[in-house]
Parts: C-alpha cells; structure tokens; sequence
C-alpha cells in the first residue's frame, strides 16, 4: 500500500477543494490546464475583445495609442454606482452585512486607457484595486450573480473578461503565501460556524465571533466559508438521494460536527461508503443543507 502523502488545498482560481501530493500547488488540475490556454487568449484576442468591447472607429485603433470610449461605454459607466438589481438574487435574497455594499464606496473611472501595442489588455492599478475589492465584497457576503461573479464584474466596468480572470488569479496567488488552512482549522471553522448560526443574526457576527476564536483572520475565515456554500450550479445535474438516504446523510454529517476532530478519509467519500451514494451527491446534499440554513438564519 502506497503511504505517499497527500494534501486537501483550495483552488486559487476556482476555489474548489483538490488533493495533490504537491504542497506548494495553488491550482487544481482542470484550472491548471485551461491557465495557459487563458494566458495566450488574453495575448493573442485582447487587442480584439477589447476593440469589440468599445465598438471604436478602425482610426482609433493605433499601436501604442489609447482607445477613447465610445458612448456605449459611457452610458455602462453612468449605471455602474446604480443598485446592484442582483442583489435579490444572491442567497437569502440580499447581501448580508459587510457585503457588497462595499462596492459603492469608490468611483474609479472605468475606461481607463489600455497599451494595445502589444495586443495586451494593461489595467491601471486603480482598475485592478476594483476588480479585487468586488471580488472581496462577493466572497465576504457570500453572494454569487447569476452570470458568476468574474463574468458579472467584466460586464460591470466594462473591462474583457479574460483580463479580469488574470487580474482575480495573480491576486489569489499572492495571497498563497499566507499560512495555508490546515484541516483542523477548517473543522474549526466549520463546527463554530453551524455553532453561531442558532444564536447571531448577521453574517458579520458571526464571522467575528470564529476569529476570536480560531485566532484566524477574517479573509481566511471568509474564505473558508465561502467555500462551504460554493458549487451549487455544478451540482444541478447531480442524481436527487431519497428520503432516507438524505436523512442518513445528514445525521452522520451532525455526527462530524460533534466530533473533536475531523476524519482521516475524505468527509464525502466517508459519508458516501456509509450510506450507499456517490461522493457527489452527499456533496449536493450537504450544500442544500448548508444553503438552507444561511439563508433561513441571515437571509
């Protein structure tokens, strides 16, 4: 029997967990494969979506020249401090405190000039210092637009799509050099959370109370949250579990949270082997049960 060691570590790009015998790995397989292919298609059609994007006269398309907003892109910059109308559809139907509220504290310009002498997009710091705070805000109030929250923030600032995927990836990585979670702070995390969820009423608090006591800080345990309650779209076309098999699965994951410690195998895979399912579907059962109760308790 193979004793090689392996490690659980949440992607920096899509943020779902993986295990890998490397430590030092930031990226699962899949957005491991698609991160170069992102790369050249940011080099190679940057200079085309962005041209795309602002609708330009060919004769203001010159190397090394900036590209001046057309009035499309004027107009999507007067709607950009509106209300957000996604809001209702984020979980619980509003964005809990501390949220994407946030959002609305800066105007940066968002047709900043770009160096299109390279076939380049090249975002301003002001740029990329939005970009990462309304990625914050959505992480921290756990709330998810409909388009997914990359998708939502290009479409926003009026900025490619590809670019803003890089501009979130270099900003994770960096953040890769903070303490990893282990497992056990993960459990903490957890246990604590479901703990609070009977007696505070907001998200804040609650994420307030787990860092006093993790000793964590509070992006970490947002992270760590976020997580939680992410994949809820990748799951749809996963097979529904019957009555019993649900309650069977729900009681060995209270079991788990009773524990003083986590398992040695894989909480899915356990739970899984003990109730007859596939790993994926204790998966989609212990998100809706997670889901549920977010959006009763600070919905």
């Amino acid at each position: 029997m193979s004793s090689r060691l392996v490690f659980r570590k949440d992607c920096a790009d899509c943020g779902r967990s993986f295990f890998t015998p490397d430590r030092k790995t930031n990226l699962c397989p899949q957005c491991a494969g698609k991160g170069q292919k992102r790369d050249q298609q940011v080099r190679v059609t940057g200079e085309k979506n962005w041209t795309e994007t602002l609708a330009a006269p060919k004769a203001s398309i010159k190397t090394g020249s900036p590209v001046t907003p057309t009035d499309d892109l004027k107009l999507q910059g007067s709607r950009e401090y509106e209300p957000h109308a996604e809001r209702s559809e984020l979980p619980g139907g509003r964005v809990p405190e501390g949220g994407i509220e946030k959002l609305e504290v800066s105007k940066v310009p968002l047709a900043q000039p770009l160096d299109m002498g390279k076939g380049e997009i090249v975002l301003t710091k002001d740029q990329e210092q939005e970009i990462i705070k309304r990625y914050q805000a959505y992480v921290e109030g756990m709330g998810r637009p409909p388009k997914g929250r990359r998708r939502t923030i290009a479409a926003e600032m009026g900025i490619p799509y590809p670019a803003i995927v890089l501009a979130i990836r270099r900003w994770n990585q960096g953040q890769s050099r903070e303490k990893d979670l282990s497992r056990e702070e993960r459990f903490s995390v957890e246990k604590s959370y479901f703990r609070l969820l009977e007696r505070e009423t907001t998200l804040l608090r609650v994420k307030e109370q787990i860092t006093q006591k993790t000793g964590l800080c509070q992006w970490q345990v947002s992270r760590c949250l976020d997580l939680l309650h992410d994949g809820e779209d990748r799951l749809q076309g996963v097979p529904d579990v019957s009555s019993e098999q649900g309650t069977a699965i729900l009681s060995e994951y209270h079991a788990y949270l009773s524990a003083p410690a986590p398992p040695n195998p894989p909480l899915h895979a356990l739970i899984a082997e003990r109730t007859g399912v596939t790993p994926k579907q204790v998966h989609k059962v212990l998100l809706g049960y997670r889901l549920g109760l977010f959006r009763e308790k600070l919905g």
